[in-house]
């Protein structure tokens, strides 16, 4: 059993036995040691593998799904969020979403970029049709569950160890990658916090180096790693302190 699935029942009983107490079933409730969670995992694709998981996705029997995993990957929604949007919170206009149903309660505004305008637009190239939820079956019902026409397309693009979720890990990072803060990614996403946003960030050196390199205004050079170092190892390229 991990330490996660430890961790997960554990406050689950502890949450009890103080809704025990609350409610006069107990005097006292014990102290419960949590252990320690490892560091979670983390995954997001490169741009290479966007551009495979995006083709695959397009050649699926699963009409909506191209689309679908395009607002995945671009805006960092979760799935749920996709599935229930509704036209009415669509501004093509001003090139943004707005959310009301979130994880945290609270509504937020979503910037759209090309690949997720055109995605929307060729949904429903009639503004006057742009009516109830962006992807509905044909009926007009919601669209259920894509976890099978997913996994199809993943395996179709040679993808390994990615869930549907991992696509707010990749847009978080490409989105950091790009020059944006940790508090503008935040946003975007909906954390409660900084400290989750850079959870769901992970940063490639290179993209590191290039940054340093612009920020100094110095001619780019030709990386040279030290033998034996791994260059995705921050503290070996830029030496352990």
């Amino acid at each position: 059993m991990s330490a996660f699935t430890v961790a997960n029942e554990l406050t689950i009983l502890r949450h009890m036995l103080r809704l025990g107490r609350r409610w006069g079933y107990l005097d006292q409730v014990p102290e419960i040691e949590m252990p320690k969670k490892p560091e979670g995992r983390q995954r997001y694709l490169e741009a290479e593998e966007i551009t495979q998981l995006l083709t695959a996705c397009a050649a699926s029997r699963t009409r909506h799904l191209s689309a679908i995993v395009t607002l995945a990957l671009n805006t960092g929604m979760r799935k749920a969020e996709i599935l229930g949007l509704e036209w009415a919170r669509v501004d093509l206009s001003t090139s943004r979403l707005t959310l009301y149903r979130t994880k945290s309660g609270k509504p937020r505004g979503i910037p759209i970029n090309r690949a997720v305008y055109d995605a929307l637009v060729a949904l429903q190239p009639e503004p006057a049709q742009r009516q109830g939820l962006v992807f509905a079956r044909r009926d007009g019902a919601a669209w259920g569950q894509i976890r099978t026409a997913f996994a199809t397309a993943l395996e179709r693009a040679g993808i390994k160890a990615f869930r549907f979720h991992d696509p707010r890990h990749t847009a978080a990072s490409h989105l950091v990658m790009r020059g944006a803060s940790l508090k503008e990614v935040q946003e975007i996403l909906g954390h409660a916090s900084v400290q989750t946003t850079g959870q769901y960030t992970r940063v490639r050196v290179e993209d590191l180096f290039d940054k340093l390199q612009e920020h100094y205004n110095r001619p780019r050079v030709d990386r040279c790693y030290p033998s034996g170092y791994d260059p995705n190892d921050i503290a070996a390229v830029f030496g352990a302190q």
